[in-house]
């Protein structure tokens, strides 16, 4: 007798799809639910002789880097605003913490393994290629990826306007004055970094500013953020403003413009993403201008998502882009008279 895989190629659509149509889930949309009846009369099949299958397993796999579990609060809150919407919808995730590629590749193969009926993923991926990722493809396992975008892997994708957020951060600094603007960030081969350095480059266009090499460092392979401060600073021309795209980096830049006799925003102004996830001393909580976005939002939305591919195999690719809003604090002012 053919399994509920057979009647998923034939209808094209999910396992977990066929599962909910054969159990009368009203949350299948009509024409799909036609789909599959279509091909259980095709195959001579009765949806009551496959009814309770165990195929579907209401199970969904988040896959993403938590590190020590609260360092990366931004994660944790996707985490969060993921797990609250897939109990509403009656799914358990089960979480797969990635480190590295190869760490991811295994758990994805044991994600498959557990026959998970989705995947939310945040790539750790710093190459934006989704080869290592081709089983999800071959086995058609619904996906969406969370806060970046993966060359030639055909998934849905949730993830802030990080081009655009960046834009704001320089247009800001331009409005007080700033025309040395110095960008500090992560490898900007993954998408997240790479859409913050083109806002931070592109609000330098739309302001008429030339971008310096000096004033472009990148955070890596033995050079930390401390380090890159420090190497602004004592250019000759130093830069009045420092643009710094991962919030882990905020107290770092901050102890090394201190440390180095400077006052923010007196002498220097900062700018950044997210710091509402940093891990920030008390008194830094409120401080630095930025741009915040909802994790608990992206992670819902992930979620629904994810369920509307796993009713729907042929669901049109969506890309939700959400805004960030700018939170204009203490750590910019004025441009110093230098």
């Amino acid at each position: 007798m053919a399994n509920l895989q057979d009647i998923a190629t034939k209808a094209g659509v999910s396992k977990v799809t066929v599962s909910k149509v054969i159990n009368n889930y009203e949350s299948v949309a009509p024409a799909t639910r036609e789909k599959v009846h279509k091909a259980l009369r095709e195959l001579n099949l009765q949806a009551s002789d496959l009814k309770r299958s165990k195929d579907s397993s209401m199970m969904i796999g988040m896959l993403m880097p938590l590190g020590d579990m609260t360092g990366n609060r931004f994660s944790m809150g996707i985490l969060a605003g993921a797990e609250e919407k897939a109990l509403e919808k009656d799914y358990f995730i089960v979480i797969g913490n990635t480190v590295s590629m190869e760490r991811e590749a295994k758990v994805v193969a044991k994600m498959l393994q557990r026959d998970v009926d989705g995947l939310i993923l945040l790539s750790v991926n710093a190459e934006l290629d989704g080869k290592h990722l081709d089983d999800l493809i071959q086995n058609k396992v619904p996906v969406v990826l969370v806060d970046q975008r993966l060359k030639d892997f055909p998934a849905h994708v949730v993830r802030g306007d990080n081009f655009a957020a960046a834009i704001k951060l320089i247009d800001h600094l331009v409005e007080l004055g700033h025309q040395r603007i110095a960008c500090i960030t992560l490898n900007p081969a993954r998408s997240t970094h790479a859409d913050r350095v083109k806002g931070y480059r592109t609000g330098l266009i739309n302001a008429g500013l030339k971008e310096s090499k000096e004033y472009y460092k990148i955070v890596g392979n033995g050079v930390t953020s401390y380090e890159a401060t420090r190497s602004l600073l004592v250019q000759e021309n130093r830069p009045t403003a420092l643009f710094v795209a991962q919030p882990s980096m905020l107290m770092n830049v901050l102890r090394a413009v201190q440390e180095y006799g400077l006052r923010v925003p007196e002498d220097i102004s900062i700018v950044g993403f997210d710091d509402q996830y940093a891990v920030l001393p008390e008194e830094y909580r409120s401080f630095f201008t930025s741009i915040n976005q909802s994790a608990r939002l992206i992670g819902s939305i992930a979620i629904e998502i994810l369920c509307q591919q796993m009713n729907d195999a042929s669901l049109e690719y969506q890309e939700i882009i959400l805004p960030g809003a700018l939170t204009i604090r203490k750590s910019t002012a004025p441009a110093p008279a230098i």
